[in-house]
């Protein structure tokens, strides 16, 4: 895999709307697609996403609250 600009334990907050804080699982590498990432919802309602790694890199809809674990 490519080197990835976010790693595994990275937690992110939705740029806009609920204030609920979302950890990186698992860094996802599809053959045909670019990078994804699965993440788990903290806390409360333990929801589980999967987002393009564009998406969760632009500020206007994900924000990086901390750094987590260190890369595989």
């Amino acid at each position: 895999m490519a080197k990835c600009p976010v790693n595994i334990g990275d937690t992110f907050q939705k740029a806009q709307g609920l204030s609920s804080l979302w950890v990186i699982e698992r860094i996802i590498e599809f053959p045909d697609l670019p990078l994804h990432v699965r993440l788990n919802e903290k806390g409360g309602n333990e929801r589980t996403v999967t987002v393009a790694l564009s998406a969760l890199l632009d500020p206007r809809q994900w924000n990086l609250v901390s750094s987590g674990a260190k890369a595989e």
